[in-house]
């Protein structure tokens, strides 16, 4: 004889069962309106992206301080309402930034040091610059005061570790302090201060915001600096630059890009600690928080050497020095037109 199936009946459940069966579904249900929330969340989110311009913005070096304005554009959504989307690209050597930037076929901005992009533009790139954050260059020659070095000229017998960028910048100084470099020994060096302290250099090229904080983090008051600008050096860093055609196709782009940027360096300023904070958070968590903080108050030293310098104009005579010693000493091809390569009416 077949068995009565034994139909289910709720009376048979105790009250502690019914409770977390009423758990259960409210559980249930709570997480697919979670769900559909998220979703909905990340549908809007990909239609405002959808809806904003793809840019990119090539830096000359690694992730850190020195580009905190951008990062926080990003974070403070100031590129999303100027219409953009910026992508970040880093890590590339100071000598390949103008031509990474100017070979990315979608809208595209870069930053390096005015020599050598008056060097890339009179060798035929069609760049033109924007604007610079650096209203001075932080270049310069980091040794121990304990050490070989005592003043400038002793360059001129010891070995110097330089980079690309400073190709015959420190001869070049040194000839115009009437110092004889004959004996002068350069060497394409790292940007690690360890080489200083191992003695396989005598002075190693820095940035006094950068490689130079490093220094003074491990030896203290021993480290010295001397700074390309008090020796006659004038140039920009992190002069802003893009492709020509861009100006002419895209300028409400390059106008928002630029204020956008602003209000990004205007924050960093603001809230270093919270910068610095994204900074290896997001971007680069190998850093020293102590190098960053030290380094961001330095970097405002230099874009706001005064009250409402930031993004303020360069001097076509400045760059037009510039271009002089580098066409005296055959590191430029020929001379430019400095005000076609300036086109700085669109600074906020």
């Amino acid at each position: 004889m077949m068995k009565k199936l034994k139909i289910f009946d709720s009376s048979y459940l105790t009250f502690q069962s019914k409770k977390r069966l009423f758990a259960s579904a409210v559980a249930a249900f709570a997480g697919m309106i979670v769900t559909a929330c998220a979703t909905v969340e990340e549908t809007a989110d990909a239609v405002a992206k959808a809806d904003l311009e793809p840019v990119v913005m090539q830096f000359d070096w690694i992730f850190n301080a020195q580009f905190a304005g951008f990062f926080q554009a990003i974070e403070q959504g100031y590129y999303a309402d100027a219409g953009i989307v910026v992508e970040l690209r880093g890590g590339i050597t100071t000598a390949r930034t103008v031509p990474a930037t100017l070979e990315e076929p979608a809208i595209s901005f870069g930053s390096t040091e005015s020599n050598v992009l008056l060097g890339d533009v009179s060798a035929g790139a069609e760049a033109v610059a924007l604007g610079t954050m650096f209203q001075d260059s932080p270049m310069g020659w980091m040794y121990l005061k304990d050490g070989a070095v005592g003043e400038f000229a002793d360059l001129a017998k010891l070995r110097v570790g330089i980079h690309a960028d400073g190709a015959r910048v420190i001869a070049l100084l040194l000839e115009q302090q009437g110092v004889d470099t004959t004996d002068l020994v350069t060497f394409d060096a790292s940007h690690d201060p360890q080489q200083i302290l191992d003695g396989r250099a005598d002075a190693l090229q820095c940035y006094y915001i950068d490689e130079f904080v490093k220094l003074q983090q491990l030896v203290g008051e021993n480290a010295g600096v001397f700074l390309a600008r008090d020796f006659g050096y004038q140039a920009y860093s992190q002069v802003m630059f893009t492709a020509a055609a861009t100006v002419e196709q895209h300028p409400e782009i390059v106008a928002g890009f630029l204020a956008a940027t602003k209000r990004g360096w205007e924050y960093a300023f603001e809230y270093p600690e919270a910068t610095v904070d994204l900074i290896l958070t997001k971007y680069n968590d190998e850093l020293d928080r102590d190098y960053q903080i030290r380094s961001l108050a330095k970097i405002e030293e230099l874009m706001v050497p005064e009250p409402s310098a930031l993004f303020r104009p360069m001097e076509a005579s400045v760059l037009e020095k510039g271009q002089q010693h580098l066409l005296k000493y055959n590191l430029i091809p020929k001379l430019i037109d400095i005000d076609a390569l300036l086109v700085q009416q669109f600074l906020p």
